[in-house]
């Protein structure tokens, strides 16, 4: 793994995992198994959940973890049940993190709203949600696969065989060595495909890249010769954002296949004062400049310009 990228990654990663064992932790008090607690584990700080390989593995490979928190089956009330819930608590957790960014996303998707100073803030937040949400999701997912000391090794044998669920005690780094096979290999890939569809299908979409999909459409339409229907692909985004160059640009193309150079000197000249960097209208002014020479539907050279 990328070491940049796995630093990246380690905020989100020490969030997730803390929540996930102080859930245990909490759940099993609750419950009547305080042993945890005294311990201290019954934390949001994320230095008494952290283990030390764990957290080096997070650098070097695509997942890591923290310390188990302990569990006295005779301290709790009901067992086997106690224990189940306490062992799903972890999971739960995480996607109830997963859930409160899912919310929070709906506010910052509307990255327009809050002027143009302010909107790269506000990306910025949106993109640390949706990693905080799929490194969640993530981990639940993993934790549900029946492989110690994952929480799957002690929630399925007691809900479908009915059998005490066994830790993996001094044999759990072949745990770990069969988990990091699976995963750098993607035999996993079927089973957390299943979980991310599930995420992308309630994802909302921000306004940005509302914005970027109807001018696209805008371009693909011009390409077809369908001018009036990449006109309202163009009015539609500039109703979303205003402030937007790209859509004075995507006017003077459309100026530009109806032969209108007038019109699109003047989108080439409003696309500049809203800020649009001189690349991206060399092309459209190189048309204008060429004394009634016109871009034709297909094959038209303005792709270079949006790229």
């Amino acid at each position: 793994m990328d070491v940049a990228f796995a630093l990246m990654l380690l905020p989100f990663l020490v969030v997730a995992i803390t929540v996930h064992e102080f859930a245990h932790a909490w759940s099993a008090w609750k419950l009547g198994d305080g042993y945890a607690r005294r311990q201290g584990r019954v934390s949001l700080n994320p230095f008494r959940h952290l283990s030390p390989l764990g957290t080096l593995c997070i650098l070097l490979l695509p997942f890591g973890w923290g310390k188990p928190v302990p569990v006295n089956l005779h301290n709790f009330r009901r067992p086997r049940r106690d224990y189940l819930l306490t062992s799903l608590a972890g999971p739960a957790a995480n996607l109830l993190l997963v859930g409160v960014a899912l919310g929070l996303m709906q506010i910052t998707r509307r990255s327009f709203l809050v002027g143009p100073g302010l909107e790269p803030l506000l990306s910025l937040a949106h993109a640390g949600l949706v990693l905080l949400a799929i490194i969640n999701l993530l981990l639940a997912i993993i934790n549900l696969i029946p492989i110690p000391p994952l929480d799957g090794s002690k929630i399925w044998p007691v809900l479908i065989h009915r059998i005490k669920p066994t830790m993996a005690g001094k044999h759990t780094w072949v745990f770990l060595v069969v988990l990091v096979f699976l995963l750098t290999t993607h035999a996993l890939e079927p089973v957390l495909d299943v979980g991310f569809a599930a995420f992308d299908a309630v994802t909302p979409t921000t306004d940005r890249e509302t914005y970027e999909i109807k001018i696209g459409a805008a371009y693909s339409l011009m390409d077809e010769a369908l001018l009036d229907a990449a006109g309202r692909e163009i009015d539609a985004a500039d109703r979303l954002n205003p402030r937007g160059y790209e859509t004075e640009i995507a006017r003077a193309w459309l100026s530009l296949y109806g032969h209108d150079a007038e019109g699109a000197r003047e989108h080439t000249d409003a696309a500049r004062r809203l800020g649009a960097p001189e690349q991206d209208l060399a092309l459209p002014e190189e048309w204008v400049a060429a004394e009634g020479q016109f871009p034709q539907p297909q094959g038209r050279p303005a792709d270079a310009a949006r790229e």
